[in-house]
């Protein structure tokens, strides 16, 4: 009787294929052709993960066998994903990475001149210039709030808070209350160190302590939490936008960002970073909006970033 193949059965017998693209690929990196080999390469991986779901897992995984890795990972962004010092990928030093700053010079002159040229080339991608816009995002808003007649913050999953290196109401003092929960101890230990002299207040904190009422900060004028629903199931993510919202004053916004489904860089984040996240569409980040008291929602809106890689919920409350 015949059977048809299993997924594992499947990937091995595309492993020639396989071979071929990533040979392709180390061939023009190594001559020289950096940009336009991990341009195909970013594309083959992203329809590969789009059109060929049920094989992915294992295609993503003999990726990882091949020599390439070697020149892939000796860009300092891919191979901190990779090796998560932190225990996990995405890490605020990853951020900073993309803003340019903190460690981001030192890395890269650690680096391999290939691997240099790949870091550069990795600022790039429609992926780092999201998480920028998203910086942007934050630091528009906060500096909206005066305006209205708000001065209270509250960042969940901060990492290196780098959102205020360009809010203007910041800088000016017009933030009384800005408080920067997240439970990586490294992360606060930077945020206390660079931006105390602001008036923020760095705690240590977790999603659960917060789902459990264990850690009650109170209430603020704009609550967000940048890159924190990526990691989060449906039931966890729709707990935590509501308490989120409960946290928001009266006139008050709440921002929850989501890397997009469809986003271009997750083939080569899965595969050869080994960064994987959740990633929700519109219908998802209504389902959080919808999730939310109505009488209290003033309005909301759902849009993405100029890229469509990261789509954004921002719910103001009734006054």
């Amino acid at each position: 009787m015949q059977t048809s193949p299993t997924a594992f059965e499947t990937t091995v017998a595309q492993l020639p294929q396989t071979q071929t693209v990533l040979d392709n690929v180390q061939a023009r990196i190594e001559s020289g052709r950096i940009a336009a080999a991990l341009d195909d390469l970013f594309d083959d991986l992203s329809f590969r993960r789009e059109d060929e779901a049920e094989t992915w897992p294992n295609y993503a995984s003999a990726c990882l066998s091949h020599p390439i890795c070697g020149l892939l990972h000796q860009d300092p962004f891919t191979h901190r994903a990779f090796s998560k010092p932190r225990g996990y990928a995405g890490d605020a030093v990853m951020m900073d990475y993309i803003y340019g700053l903190g460690e981001a010079g030192p890395a890269a002159r650690n680096a391999t001149p290939l691997g240099r040229a790949i870091f550069r080339y990795m600022d790039s991608r429609p992926s780092a210039r999201a998480v920028r816009f998203r910086r942007r995002l934050i630091a528009a808003l906060i500096d909206g709030l005066p305006s209205r007649g708000g001065s209270s913050v509250f960042a969940l999953a901060a990492g290196h808070l780098r959102e205020i290196e360009i809010s203007q109401a910041v800088q000016r003092g017009q933030i009384h209350d800005y408080l920067a929960v997240d439970q990586d101890e490294a992360s606060l230990a930077v945020v206390a160190r660079d931006y105390t002299r602001f008036g923020v207040e760095a705690i240590q904190g977790s999603v659960r302590q917060i789902l459990a009422g264990k850690l009650n900060p109170g209430r603020f004028d704009f609550a967000y939490a940048a890159g924190l629903f990526d990691y989060l199931n449906a039931s966890a993510a729709i707990a935590l936008a509501r308490r989120m919202f409960e946290m928001t004053r009266p006139g008050g916004i709440t921002l929850i960002p989501n890397f997009l489904v469809g986003a271009r860089d997750r083939g080569y984040m899965e595969s050869f970073m080994d960064w994987r996240l959740i990633y929700r569409d519109h219908a998802d980040m209504q389902a959080l909006a919808d999730a939310l008291p109505s009488a209290e929602v003033a309005d909301c809106r759902i849009f993405d970033d100029p890229d469509d890689t990261i789509t954004f919920l921002l719910v103001r409350k009734r006054g």
